[in-house]
């Protein structure tokens, strides 16, 4: 069933209630995945037929973070004060003991004590936290926002062309030696909508190069289809993919990183 669809079956409700309807499918959608075994993974993730037909990248992503949790692990959640209530569903329903820490520039807009142990209020360009801090990060459709315009979010932001980069180069610095760092984006073809942007490859590989250096760098991709719902794809079939081309309630494309740090970083020279 399509978004479209799926909101005329729910016309009538209230705004909150269409809303909290469109996010339980979502959060239900995602979780038909998580018994799935995953042989390929961190090079290509198990999918349920005809996944998160008429529903956003959300579904690609709550797998994708369900997947690469490991109980009791320190996990960093970058952009935690505006999560979707299904994402919320998702931390509710990980395996205990939990140690979440969120971390965002604008303050949460719920009681995080019910999902995190910590939740901060800090630049993810220049956090001040220690480094090796974290045994998993997940920046999860953030940093297509990072250094663009927030005022939907907040007025504490700064805009920058390379802000993106320093945001990963960070990230980077506060996983641990062996740990996962999970970034997500939009992707297809470049566009700039001022909110967010919409990575390219040349963009994304572009981005991920200094992160090689330190990390096994593994990606995916992913394209939204209004018949197969989402699937996984070689990232050229997205070249001409933009952000709003299917009434799916967000992207169109999707890119995954997953970088395993290395247990040994080479000193800089």
């Amino acid at each position: 069933m399509g978004i479209v669809s799926t909101l005329r079956r729910i016309a009538g409700l209230p705004r909150a209630d269409t809303t909290h309807r469109l996010q339980r499918m979502i959060f239900r959608a995602a979780a038909r995945g998580f018994s799935l075994p995953q042989p390929g993974f961190p090079d290509a993730l198990a999918l349920p037929g005809r996944f998160g037909r008429g529903l956003p990248e959300r579904v690609v992503e709550l797998l994708l973070a369900h997947t690469t949790y490991i109980t009791g692990a320190r996990v960093l959640d970058v952009g935690h004060s505006n999560i979707k209530e299904c994402h919320r569903l998702l931390l509710g329903r990980l395996a205990a003991p939990r140690h979440l820490t969120g971390i965002d520039i604008a303050p949460p807009s719920y009681d995080t004590r019910l999902y995190y142990e910590h939740s901060v209020i800090a630049d993810i360009t220049r956090t001040g936290l220690a480094d090796a801090s974290f045994d998993r990060i997940w920046c999860i459709s953030t940093l297509e926002h990072v250094g663009m315009d927030n005022t939907g979010y907040t007025t504490n932001f700064t805009r920058g062309a390379r802000m993106d980069a320093a945001a990963l180069a960070e990230m980077t610095r506060l996983l641990a030696p062996d740990g996962l760092l999970l970034v997500t984006v939009p992707f297809g073809k470049s566009e700039d909508h001022g909110w967010m942007r919409n990575y390219d490859l040349p963009s994304w590989r572009a981005l991920l190069e200094p992160v090689r250096k330190c990390a096994a760098v593994h990606e995916m991709y992913f394209r939204y289809d209004a018949a197969d719902g989402w699937t996984q794809v070689q990232p050229g079939l997205l070249a001409a993919t933009g952000y709003y081309d299917n009434a799916n309630a967000g992207a169109s494309g999707l890119a995954v990183l997953l970088a395993r740090k290395a247990r040994h970083v080479p000193e800089r020279a």
